[in-house]
């Protein structure tokens, strides 16, 4: 069943990946498309959920992925709904909404042990700086809520600030969950 929800996620990921490209057609910028945080997290989700068909992946990598994947939808949920993102439709419901529920789906039917979440909060941290790094220079960023031209750099902290406190609480939330469930289920085997 793990196995072949973990199928699922890379099949749908790779649909969503392909049905953009073709889409998109000329529009389809590579640098562009890989800069926004929905797709890394998404392919990266994708990779664990393949690796994890094979053979056992690292708790903490399949935590990091769950993060990122919560965070995923969330965001698009609470910040980006009903803003034009320049994706199609079903890679938009795929990458969004069904990907990001079938990851936490899968961590809490398979959870586990994890230590350490905050490490998890690396790889958004430098996302963002990346984004308003390349954002400045390019003149170019993925999301409307990390552009200060718009509103300035003050409501970009804000938002960055906002964005934050998210991956903390499901952090913690996450590795909280996984802790439990895996006790829980570690409990009910050892006396089964």
């Amino acid at each position: 069943m793990i196995k072949l929800l973990r199928m699922v996620v890379l099949l749908l990921v790779l649909s969503a990946e392909i049905y953009l490209i073709v889409v998109l057609g000329d529009r389809f910028r590579p640098v562009d498309h890989y800069s926004f945080f929905t797709i890394l997290s998404n392919l990266f989700a994708a990779v664990v959920a393949l690796l994890g068909v094979f053979r056992p992946v690292s708790a903490q990598i399949r935590g990091a992925a769950v993060l990122y994947m919560a965070t995923t939808g969330l965001v698009y949920w609470l910040l980006l709904k009903g803003i034009d993102v320049q994706t199609p439709s079903y890679a938009n419901w795929v990458l969004h909404t069904i990907v990001p529920i079938l990851v936490v789906a899968e961590w809490l039917l398979a959870p586990e042990r994890t230590r350490r979440w905050w490490t998890w909060l690396a790889f958004p941290f430098a996302y963002l700086v990346y984004s308003l790094v390349r954002g400045s220079i390019v003149g170019w960023y993925p999301y409307p809520f990390l552009d200060p031209r718009q509103q300035g750099y003050g409501a970009v902290a804000l938002n960055s600030l906002f964005v934050a406190v998210v991956f903390c609480l499901l952090g913690f939330a996450v590795s909280w969950a996984g802790t439990k469930l895996a006790q829980k289920r570690s409990a009910v085997l050892s006396h089964g």
